[in-house]
C-alpha cells in the first residue's frame, strides 16, 4: 500500500532538510571542497542515490534555499493588491514573508539556513560565481512578476532593470546581515527593507560639501 501524497511529500521534505543540514555542517567543519557527496549522504543516513534524487551536486545544496525563498516571496508578492507599485508591493511582501507570526519557526529555520549557506558562499569564490549564474532564472521570474503588476510586456527593460537591481540589493543586504552580531529575522527584514526602500526612493548620493 502506497503512502498518501501528503505523507510522501512531507517525507521528501524531511529528507531534503536533513541533507541540507548535514551538508552545511560538514562544509562549516571541513570546508566545501573537502566534503564529498558520500560524506553528506552518510551524515544524513541515506544513500548517495537518495542524495542525487534531491540535488544534482553538492553545490546545489548551498543554493537550494534561494529557490525555496524566492517561491515563497513571489507568492507573497502575487497576493499584494494589484494597485500597488512594484517596490511598495515588494516591501510589503518581504514584511509578510519574514515576519509572519504563523510561520515563525519555519522562517527562523529558513533564516538560519540562509545565514549558514551565505557564509559558505562568502568563503568560496567559485561558489559565488556559480551562484551569480544561477540567479538569472530567479531574477527573470521576479522581472516577470514586476511586468505583470505594471501591465508591461514580459520583456520590458524597466521590469528587468528593477529585478536586477533588487537582486543586487538583496546580495548586499544578505552580506551585511550575515556580518551582523545579531542575525535575527527582524534584523534581516530591516536590512532588506532598507535596501528596497533605497531603490524605491532613488540612490543618488550627494557630494560632500566642499570648503568655500
Amino acid at each position: 500500500m502506497t503512502a498518501p501524497t501528503g505523507l510522501r511529500e512531507r517525507e521528501k521534505a524531511r529528507v531534503r532538510r536533513e541533507l541540507i543540514d548535514a551538508a552545511l555542517l560538514l562544509f562549516e567543519r571541513r570546508g566545501f571542497e573537502q566534503t564529498t557527496v558520500q560524506e553528506i549522504a552518510d551524515a544524513a543516513q541515506v544513500s548517495r542515490r537518495t542524495f542525487h534524487r534531491h540535488f544534482p551536486a553538492k553545490a546545489a545544496v548551498v543554493f537550494s534555499h534561494e529557490e525555496d525563498v524566492m517561491s515563497y516571496l513571489l507568492a507573497a508578492l502575487d497576493r499584494r493588491p494589484p494597485h500597488e507599485a512594484v517596490f511598495v508591493a515588494l516591501r510589503a511582501a518581504l514584511r509578510e514573508f519574514l515576519l509572519d507570526g504563523a510561520e515563525a519557526e519555519l522562517r527562523r529555520r529558513q533564516a538560519d539556513t540562509a545565514r549558514r549557506a551565505r557564509l559558505v558562499l562568502i568563503t568560496n569564490p567559485q561558489l559565488r560565481q556559480e551562484n551569480f549564474t544561477g540567479t538569472f532564472g530567479r531574477r527573470d521570474a521576479l522581472a516577470r512578476s514586476f511586468a505583470r503588476r505594471g501591465g508591461l510586456a514580459e520583456d520590458d527593460l524597466r521590469a528587468k532593470l528593477a529585478a536586477a537591481t533588487c537582486f543586487a540589493a538583496f546580495g548586499v543586504g544578505l552580506d551585511d546581515w550575515v556580518a551582523s552580531p545579531t542575525p535575527s529575522l527582524d534584523r534581516l527584514y530591516e536590512i532588506l527593507d532598507s535596501t528596497v526602500a533605497a531603490l524605491q526612493h532613488g540612490l543618488e548620493i550627494p557630494a560632500a560639501a566642499g570648503d568655500d
